[in-house]
């Protein structure tokens, strides 16, 4: 080094260049020793390591500059997304110590580090933004996307900036007005409606415009403009300035020939201008401009360069900074990409990749299709990892939001038919011969040839069908197989957690979903119905295959005009006409699509109902693996990752109240070890802390005695521990258990 040195110029700014790559070259070897014995130990970097660490810097007399890049060097080192995240949530804890020693230096990062160190810095200056506030606006013309999406989320929690916001929606720098459109669309659109039209009026940039169009729900661009300008002029327009270089990954190998619907050849670049549409883009999501240059492409074609471009993107390592990849495959990649996104979605996580399977959800539910809303929705019901099951929930809710309903009614409204008609039955045509399939009352396809004789299965094209037309049918009935398996899977477990939750339906709307889709319909047949009066329930009944309804003494029920509807639990039944309706089912040889009579119903004691601790299941010893895997697979989580990465409980939180297990521990990696259970405790939802070394508990002021939960809600999670706890073949005693614990 000594040599290099005198090798260079007597050049200041090369020395001083070359002093910098000295340091920080010791210092990634820092970094990687101290992730080495993190990673050896299954110890995330701490508060207290990382403070030991800059106190060393400290010592060597290190420039603020270098200490944050070395931060920054062992945040990229970590391969999980949530490492990354709970590493920089620990620097900014230690960083704020430093406040009033680094004040200034903070500001000057903020705006001249590299893009990590002015993520990291904005995160400290947010926590005093009253004191930076000069400094954090002045951040708005910042390019980094990462910093970006940070900004308008601290500029959204805010509200005593408005009038800044608004005056930078005027600024003469685009960033600036793209950062306050960004902030306002938050906000709410209707409530800027006029600043925001007056700014589309004024806006020379045809992204800001789109931005602006999109926000004000206009279609992309102007009538006028719309005739003035060619769709090749506007394909230039967009990829002027060398705007193809963002792409030019994608075209080291050339895609197939795209051809409109009328069967021209397309424009030579507009797959191109499309996918810089989506690469341009500050947030990902639909892009108007990009749809409105598709419309015309054969979608086949389209949709099978989409997965060629989520290939290569796969191929060079799936990049986070070229997710709008995603985006772009889901929306225009049709049906074919779903398996593709799907499948990935299942497989990030497991690579700790977490983040980057939620971002692939939320791509996924505006593909526009329901198998890709309905995959969402299972997502969101039962999913391992919380991040991606979580994202997939707000996804739900997002798309639902646009529509103006609950996410509850989209969930109704997403449910296919999956090509049936009201008698339950579709005909698939080989040309010489036609099949009808229909879907039975235990939700299983049935296949008659013409004359109606039932057949095994869907027959093989043979020579004398008309090839094209029987493939095709073949083809649609596999398809249809597939599909049946999804829905009939979601659908199950959607109505146990309706029922579970209590969810009810206005008498139109449940006709809607359970007659008149013949799906549901075959759901519906084999359930017992119950009429409300709020949360009481008033009448039970039962819906025929026929048409008609019936009541447990099997005389004819008249379903009146208006009223709620919802699933009985056998809690809610006098036995005498639980056990009535149990008989009516198997007189009529009905095999219910889902346990509901016959499911066990468990009730606190007298002497629990004044507990505010659930021990019945509290001295069971069980393998780890087992309890954690089942738990995760009804819906719970686990709990909070401690000191060497061990986690003690799991959860669940429902509407207003959570439930908490608590049990002798596990460590992550390492859960193939017997374990004791402890108590479980009731509480309301959303007071306890939870994440990576957080110790937060459940506060006696938040606790619920067991005698004021819902029978039905008290029941299910007591049927779900049972469940999970069934393997269990010994069972200390509490007083024992709790002496250990």
């Amino acid at each position: 080094k000594y040599q290099k040195i005198q090798a260079l110029k007597k050049n200041g700014q090369e020395i001083q260049m070359y002093q910098r790559a000295v340091v920080l070259e010791g210092l990634c070897m820092k970094a990687r020793y101290f992730c080495s014995y993190w990673h050896k130990t299954w110890q995330k970097p701490d508060r207290v390591t990382i403070g030991e660490m800059m106190e060393l810097f400290e010592e060597q007399h290190l420039p603020t500059a270098y200490q944050l890049e070395a931060l920054v060097g062992i945040h990229d080192s970590f391969y999980s997304e949530k490492d990354k995240t709970d590493f920089i949530n620990e620097c900014v804890f230690v960083l704020c110590k430093k406040k009033a020693q680094w004040g200034t230096e903070f500001s000057a990062q903020a705006g001249e580090g590299i893009a990590m160190v002015r993520y990291l810095c904005i995160r400290v200056l947010e926590i005093y933004w009253q004191e930076y506030k000069e400094t954090l606006l002045s951040c708005a013309v910042d390019t980094s996307r990462q910093v970006r999406e940070l900004l308008v989320a601290v500029y959204e929690g805010i509200r005593d900036w408005e009038p800044d916001i608004l005056k930078m929606l005027t600024s003469g720098k685009s960033r600036e007005r793209e950062m306050a459109v960004l902030v306002l669309k938050r906000w709410g659109v209707e409530s800027y409606r006029e600043e925001l039209e007056a700014a589309l009026a004024k806006e020379k940039s045809r992204k800001l415009k789109e931005l602006l169009e999109e926000c004000l729900g206009m279609e992309s661009g102007s009538e006028e403009a719309k005739k003035d300008r060619t769709q090749e002029e506007g394909i230039k327009e967009i990829l002027k300035g060398g705007k193809k270089r963002k792409i030019s990954w994608a075209y080291e190998k050339p895609f197939p020939d795209l051809h409109r619907q009328d069967g021209e050849p397309a424009y030579e670049d507009q797959l191109a201008a499309i996918l810089v549409c989506y690469a341009d883009m500050g947030i990902p999501g639909v892009n108007r401009e990009a749809k409105d240059l598709a419309a015309d492409l054969n979608p086949k074609e389209l949709a099978q360069c989409m997965e060629i471009l989520f290939e290569r993107w796969m191929e060079t390592g799936a990049e986070a900074k070229k997710k709008w990849v995603l985006y772009a495959a889901s929306i225009h990649g049709g049906e074919t990409i779903i398996p593709t996104l799907h499948a990935q979605i299942q497989e990030w996580p497991k690579a700790s990749r977490g983040v980057m399977a939620a971002e692939a959800v939320k791509a996924l539910a505006l593909n526009g299709s329901s198998t890709a809303l309905l995959l969402v929705d299972q997502i969101s019901r039962k999913f391992k990892f919380r991040q991606v099951k979580t994202a997939a929930g707000e996804a739900l809710s997002f798309a639902a939001k646009q529509l103006g309903i609950t996410k509850a009614e989209l969930e109704d409204r997403i449910v296919p038919n999956l090509g049936f008609n009201e008698q339950v039955e579709q005909v698939f045509d080989y040309g010489t011969r036609k099949f009808k399939v229909f879907l039975t009352p235990a939700l299983e396809l049935e296949v008659c040839d013409e004359n109606g004789k039932k057949l095994k299965n869907m027959p093989s094209p043979g020579k004398k069908d008309e090839p094209e037309k029987a493939k095709a049918a073949n083809d649609a009935y596999k398809l249809l197989k597939k599909q049946l398996k999804t829905v009939v899977s979601n659908q199950k477990l959607r109505l146990e957690q309706a029922m579970s939750a209590e969810r009810l339906w206005q008498v139109e709307q449940w006709k809607e979903l359970f007659v008149k889709n013949p799906v549901m319909h075959q759901f519906a047949i084999g359930l017992i119905w119950g009429l409300y009066e709020g949360k009481v329930l008033k009448d039970t009944f039962r819906y025929m295959e026929d048409g008609s309804f019936n009541t447990v003494d099997e005389e004819e029920y008249e379903l009146p005009q208006t009223g709620t509807i919802g699933l009985v639990h056998p809690i809610e039944l006098e036995e005498e006409d639980l056990t009535a309706w149990k008989e009516q089912l198997s007189d009529y040889e009905v095999i219910q699509p889902m346990e509901q009579m016959e499911r066990p119903v468990y009730r606190p004691s007298e002497e629990e109902k004044d507990q505010t601790e659930l021990t019945r299941f509290g001295g069971k010893l069980i393998n780890g693996l087992s309890l954690s895997g089942k738990l995760q697979n009804l819906g719970w989580y686990r709990g909070s990752v401690q000191d060497a990465g061990g986690y003690y409980t799991f959860y669940r939180e429902d509407g207003g109240i959570g439930v908490e297990l608590e049990f002798s521990g596990c460590f992550v990696g390492d859960e193939n070890e017997e374990v004791t259970v402890y108590g479980v405790q009731f509480y309301k939802a959303g007071t306890v802390q939870r994440g990576s070394y957080v110790y937060d508990t459940v506060k006696e002021e938040h606790r619920y005695r067991l005698g004021e939960i819902s029978p039905r809600y008290f029941s299910e999670i007591v049927l779900q521990l049972t469940k999970a706890t069934a393997s269990s073949q010994e069972q200390i005693s509490y007083p024992e258990c709790r002496d250990i614990r």
